[in-house]
């Protein structure tokens, strides 16, 4: 196909498509007929120039939401379940896609931190350019996971949806000693990302769980002795950002905590919006004691993680009985 036919058709699907002209509006304005019209637009599905997706709309559960709300005093829950052969994973991403943009203005900053949930999160994030947007990182790299659910990949998605410049975490996430942290917190582009993120006005964080896949492989970047992994692995529910807390949400451990190159969980509690999203019943003490920490003001979630986060809470109100 010569570049001045694909340049028409593309011409043309821009025109029916994203301005919502009609065949024949179209065909007057590029002095064509409409059975052109109607060829070239064939051709550019065919072609894969145009591609059209049906997203059926999400399944909200409006009273789960609002128990667990109450129950953990978070500002806002969702609580969604998939469309027919979708996954919970991309119900939850379109839902806090739709929770992330409808709240984005001008000179604002994003920072974000890892995993498949806010993986599947940026894809469904499309929105006009807005000016001065910038997108960065809570924390540095983690070396042990795919690339396509690091922080740093996420972010380049999702700064690449949004128009928005990004600017990358230059660190690892952990570091042998904190000596070693504070030097380089000092360097230039760390302590430029740092900085941004602690300004940021929107955040937007996967949380982890105790024995969660995504816990267990942040807990891999530490090198623990056997009995240092034994007793975090008891007393840990959760973590954001590779910060550890317990069920009451405090900070689990200063042997970890000073080791970690990112925001700190205060920090984190610090910016004006949190939104976090987990899916599957495995995510429930982590959802549970980032909600008793104040970390999420958003908090996004499946059915299945609703419906374990009402049994654990439940369970502990008969005890206290």
């Amino acid at each position: 196909m010569k570049q001045r036919e694909t340049d028409l058709i593309l011409q043309a699907a821009r025109l029916y498509y994203e301005e919502n002209l009609s065949q024949d509006e179209v065909a007057t304005k590029l002095k064509t007929s409409r059975s052109n019209i109607s060829r070239m637009l064939t051709t550019a599905k065919n072609n894969g120039f145009v591609e059209i997706r049906i997203v059926a709309p999400l399944s909200r559960h409006e009273t789960v939401a609002n128990q667990i709300k109450k129950l953990l005093d978070v500002k806002e829950v969702q609580v969604v379940s998939p469309s027919a052969n979708e996954l919970a994973i991309n119900a939850v991403g379109r839902a806090a896609a739709k929770a992330l943009t409808s709240v984005l203005k001008g000179n604002q900053t994003i920072a974000i931190s890892w995993g498949r949930g806010l993986e599947a999160a940026v894809v469904h994030c499309k929105k006009d350019s807005i000016p001065g947007l910038k997108i960065t990182q809570l924390m540095g790299a983690l070396s042990n996971v795919e690339t396509s659910v690091t922080a740093d990949e996420i972010g380049r998605t999702l700064a690449r949806n949004l128009n928005a410049v990004f600017v990358p975490f230059n660190a690892p996430v952990v570091v042998s000693n904190q000596k070693m942290r504070n030097s380089l917190l000092q360097e230039q582009s760390v302590a430029q990302a740092v900085g941004l993120a602690r300004n940021a006005s929107v955040a937007l964080v996967g949380i982890g769980s105790h024995g969660s896949s995504s816990s267990e492989m942040v807990l891999n970047e530490f090198n623990l002795s056997p009995s240092e992994r034994e007793d975090i692995a008891t007393n840990y529910a959760g973590d954001i950002a590779a910060r550890f807390y317990n069920s009451a949400g405090k900070m689990l451990s200063s042997l970890l905590d000073n080791r970690v190159i990112g925001l700190s969980l205060d920090e984190i509690r610090k910016i004006p919006r949190v939104i976090g999203v987990a899916n599957g019943a495995e995510k429930v003490m982590g959802v549970i004691g980032a909600a008793r920490s104040k970390l999420v003001d958003v908090l996004i979630i499946d059915l299945a993680c609703a419906n374990s986060i009402l049994k654990v809470l439940s369970a502990a109100e008969m005890r206290s009985a």
